[in-house]
């Protein structure tokens, strides 16, 4: 009699008999397969995104580490010349400035003091060289696949590693070896007549430019080994270009659309102020469009002749009675004069009047003097010829002639309203190689050096154009007030529009449809040009100036009208010193070599 056992199955024999009633059937060796499948799946996906982790770290490291070195060489100003002394705490600033953009810990990143070197070389008189390098390790996300992958096997051999190492490196030259081509581009509108400040004992913003300027052309001419040009160009609601650009050249047409009648280049015996006063209108295509655009003497449409002048139907003249300015004592209209009908060479307004705009009508005081003053480049309310919009002081081309600069400066006056890009665009026409005699082939700028400006693709060549204002654009009044909207070097003669479809407004619309009354229109253009500019290659350091400059129109137009980190505010002039003296010992060459 044969005795029964009976097994408990343990748990391997469990397994074996899950493993067989898996593979024993479709649906068992379809679920077989897919989790096969899902590991090689799991593990191609860690692998990928741990390529794409490592990538995305190494830009961002190089990114932090490019912008480090540009600032840690245009830091070296800061610190004394020509040895370079205290270079731990310009190493200090070279990680510092690392940091802001890669913070320690950042993704996991870990990278001790020691994966993070500054070293420079040379000194004041040769340029300095400047190298920075910076190297962690980063946690792998699939470390046992993607770390063998990268770096092989850990330091104790027992298999894959579960970090990546990620480094980055890069240098730059800082040297005063350079061509430099500045501009001033500067406001001399009405309101520089006023304190910058509450302090009144520094004197009115006019004065206190003209002394910085005067010191940055004097730092700047004072460096060694330096290559320097530097322009000026005064604007208000025009630029006067006399002495730099010849009427006669093609750059113009000499050619008064509006109303030629009794207008003239050249000037006419016995009329004051007749002929052109140097102050030039924008180009503008068929269709009355304005473009943020250099040109150049050669493009067609070209410039026309500023001048102030009356419609063709007319100009009303009123004269009063000077008793009791309520009295008419005659009218007429005069045809084909220009603007300024000056009798006994007073332009007083009699009584307040209604007058709708200064070209339309004008009061003036009874007199019995027949004296009579014919200016087409001024207005009525200017008290003089100098006063007049194009009175302003003309512009210099580049030069090394300190004492013409000097000169030029100290002559600057306060008065007029404010069109900032009139000033903006001809101050970039100062840094454009296709402005230049030789190759304008003589039509260009007036200059002992044909060459200038410089073409843009010279080595070590560097353009600058500080443009500084104590406000906003202001295009002025239709009230008969000094200027019009619809005078000035942007928006032409009697032309109120403002027209420039390649231009866009903050709130996204294309500017079709603007007006020269408008300072948001304004603003808008003179950031089309800010942006033409600097996408050529033009640094612009912009300066708020004075109290007054603190709107937040203002402040932000400038902001981004500047070449990232070039905005400054200087709320007194001896704050103006001090910046004009940063930027003028930061006018090296600076540029990345790797």
């Amino acid at each position: 009699m044969m005795t029964s056992r009976m097994f408990r199955a343990g748990p391997a024999d469990a397994l074996r008999a899950r493993a067989a009633a898996l593979f024993s059937g479709d649906r068992g060796a379809i679920g077989v397969f897919f989790a096969m499948c899902s590991s090689v799946m799991a593990g191609a996906m860690c692998m990928s995104l741990g390529m794409i982790q490592y990538e995305l770290m190494q830009a961002h490291m190089q990114m932090a580490l490019d912008v480090a070195t540009l600032s840690a060489a245009a830091n070296i100003r800061h610190y004394a010349q020509p040895n370079m002394q205290n270079v731990a705490q310009w190493q200090r600033d070279a990680r510092a400035y690392y940091d802001a953009n890669m913070p320690t810990g950042y993704e996991g990143l870990v990278m001790p003091d020691t994966g993070f070197t500054a070293n420079i070389s040379g000194d004041a008189s040769a340029g300095f060289t400047v190298k920075l390098s910076a190297s962690g390790t980063l946690p792998l996300l699939a470390s046992n696949i993607f770390g063998a992958l990268i770096s092989g096997t850990n330091a104790a051999g027992a298999g894959p590693q579960d970090t990546m190492t990620i480094s980055a490196n890069n240098a730059a030259i800082y040297s005063p070896k350079t061509t430099l081509e500045l501009v001033m581009v500067l406001d001399n509108t009405g309101s520089m007549a006023d304190p910058a400040s509450t302090d009144s004992s520094q004197g009115s913003k006019i004065q206190g430019l003209r002394a910085a300027s005067q010191h940055l052309v004097t730092s700047i001419f004072n460096q060694p080994n330096g290559d320097s040009y530097i322009g000026l160009v005064p604007f208000t609601t025009v630029v006067n270009l006399t002495g730099a650009l010849s009427g006669s050249s093609n750059w113009m047409t000499p050619r008064f659309a509006y109303n030629p009648t009794n207008m003239s280049m050249a000037p006419n015996p016995g009329i004051t102020q007749s002929g052109w006063q140097g102050c030039a209108v924008e180009p503008r295509d068929a269709s009355g469009n304005l473009y943020p655009k250099a040109y150049a003497p050669k493009d067609s449409p070209g410039f026309t002749p500023f001048y102030y002048n009356v419609p063709p139907t007319g100009f009303k003249i009123t004269t009063y009675n000077q008793s009791d300015c309520t009295s008419v004592v005659s009218t007429k209209t005069v045809l084909g004069v220009p603007l300024t009908r000056q009798t006994n060479g007073t332009s007083t307004q009699c009584g307040s009047g209604s007058a709708t705009g200064i070209w339309s009508q004008w009061f003036q005081p009874n007199t019995t003097s027949g004296t009579t003053t014919i200016y087409q480049n001024g207005n009525t309310n200017a008290s003089g010829a100098s006063n007049g919009p194009c009175g302003i002081q003309p512009a210099i081309f580049l030069t090394k002639d300190q004492t013409a600069l000097t000169n030029s400066i100290n002559a600057m006056k306060a008065n007029g309203s404010t069109i900032i890009p009139t000033g903006l665009l001809w101050g970039w026409r100062m840094l454009s190689s296709d402005w230049s005699n030789d190759v304008s082939k003589g039509n260009g700028w007036i200059s002992t050096d044909s060459s200038l400006p410089r073409p843009e693709t010279n080595e070590g060549l560097l353009r600058v154009a500080i443009l500084l204002t104590d406000g906003e654009n202001d295009p002025g009044s239709t009230d008969g007030l000094m200027p019009l909207t619809a005078f000035n070097g942007l928006s032409g003669v009697a032309n109120g529009t403002l027209r420039a479809p390649t231009v866009t407004r903050s709130n996204g619309t294309a500017l079709t449809d603007g007006k020269m009354s408008s300072v948001t229109d304004i603003n808008a253009f003179q950031l089309g040009v800010c942006s033409a500019m600097k996408a050529q290659g033009i640094i612009i350091y912009g300066i708020t100036f004075g109290t007054g400059a603190t709107s937040s129109a203002a402040v932000k137009t400038m902001q981004s009208c500047a070449s990232p980190g070039n905005y400054y505010h200087a709320p007194s002039n001896a704050d103006l010193d001090t910046i004009f003296q940063e930027i003028a010992t930061g006018l090296g060459i600076l540029r990345l070599t790797q």
